[in-house]
């Protein structure tokens, strides 16, 4: 995956210095991954990076993680992390598939949210760079593994995908292939609160204007 060098002064500066939590948190910005992306790369727990997170200049105690850090930082091609393709880069060979299938599926353009596990209206979304966030790590993933499909199987291989996600809208009680779905989420009939119980006006209330000052423990 070929991507530029960080800037050239961070990089002198890690010539004369150890790594440090810092230089994770750097590794991350630079390549633009999630967290769970990070230490995949990096074959480092979840818990760990927490650590360094909360201790920013505290050394990276595995030698072995800021050897194979500094390796990342300074040298592009040691990046092994899959390229996904987005959505944008897909939809041609989505279109294409699903004119050579004998699949059918409501609105398709928006109908490939739906086989991405997402909602119709997330296409538009991507497409147009719209919204806070970006595709979410397991659509970039499914169009990892769509691209491997279309590239070695062809339209069957399409047509299993969708059959799947037919099955597995079904199984949700959902029907993929009716304009009607939506979204993957289903959502609880609208119930009105119940109104509060209120007491009844013919309630006699407590008298506590009379009630004796005595003391209580007057034999009186």
């Amino acid at each position: 995956m070929a991507m530029p060098l960080p800037d050239e002064h961070q990089l002198e500066e890690l010539k004369s210095r150890a790594l440090r939590g810092k230089d994770l948190l750097l590794l991350r910005q630079w390549l633009g991954l999630n967290i769970a992306d990070c230490c995949y790369l990096l074959g480092m727990p979840l818990i760990r990076w927490h650590y360094y997170q909360k201790r920013p200049e505290s050394l990276i105690q595995d030698a072995g993680v800021a050897m194979l850090a500094r390796a990342l930082l300074t040298h592009p091609e040691v990046h092994y992390l899959p390229r996904f393709p987005t959505p944008a880069e897909m939809l041609p060979a989505y279109r294409r598939a699903l004119a050579q299938s004998n699949r059918t599926l409501a609105d398709p353009d928006t109908a490939l949210g739906l086989l991405l596990g997402r909602d119709r209206t997330s296409v538009k979304r991507w497409l147009n760079g719209t919204g806070q966030r970006q595709v979410p790590p397991p659509v970039s993933r499914l169009l990892g593994a769509l691209h491997i499909l279309l590239l070695h199987h062809g339209v069957p291989g399409f047509e299993a995908l969708v059959d799947r996600a037919a099955f597995e809208a079904a199984a949700r009680g959902f029907d993929l292939h009716s304009p009607a779905m939506t979204t993957w989420a289903r959502r609880a009939p609208y119930r009105p609160r119940k109104p509060s119980a209120s007491r009844p006006e013919n309630e006699a209330e407590p008298d506590t204007e009379h009630e004796a000052d005595s003391d209580p423990t007057d034999p009186a």
